[in-house]
């Protein structure tokens, strides 16, 4: 489940990777929500389904346990399963360049390790992620968004 949204200004990596890289994630795709309100509390309203809820359900709630299993739910096959699905996290935001699949990578990792963290509680990384992209979505509606 892919996210345009999904950029999450709540990552402390950004300045890092953005230097390291030599440019910020691609959000070229982000539709324009700057000083439009109507557009910015739809986007809200579609980040909290799609992204907090959705990609939380895929990666955390499903996919995280599915590998876990593959490997009998031992602590190795928990760290296993935290760390491949951070990377299928991180790559499925491919649009954002390598960049946000890094970026997005290891905002999976703090995801997965929350999600372990609270005894598999999919609601702490939910409402995480709903925060934090309804932060980048207040940036951009005031235009105060870094790199954009």
């Amino acid at each position: 489940m892919e996210s345009a949204w999904n950029s999450s200004t709540c990552s402390a990596s950004r300045p890092f990777l953005t230097r390291l890289l030599g440019k910020p994630p691609d959000l070229s795709n982000f539709p324009a929500v700057r000083g439009n309100l109507k557009l910015a509390l739809v986007m809200i309203a579609l980040i909290w389904i799609l992204a907090a809820l959705g990609e939380e359900l895929v990666y955390r709630g499903y996919l995280m346990n599915r590998v876990a299993d593959l490997g009998s739910r031992t602590r190795t096959a928990w760290i296993v399963s935290l760390f491949l699905t951070s990377a299928v996290f991180g790559f499925s935001h491919y649009q954002q360049g390598l960049t946000g699949i890094i970026e997005e990578g290891s905002d999976g990792l703090i995801l997965g390790w929350m999600y372990l963290a609270c005894r598999s509680n999919l609601a702490v990384p939910i409402v995480a992620h709903g925060v934090c992209d309804t932060i980048d979505i207040a940036l951009l509606f005031l235009g105060k968004y870094p790199g954009l």
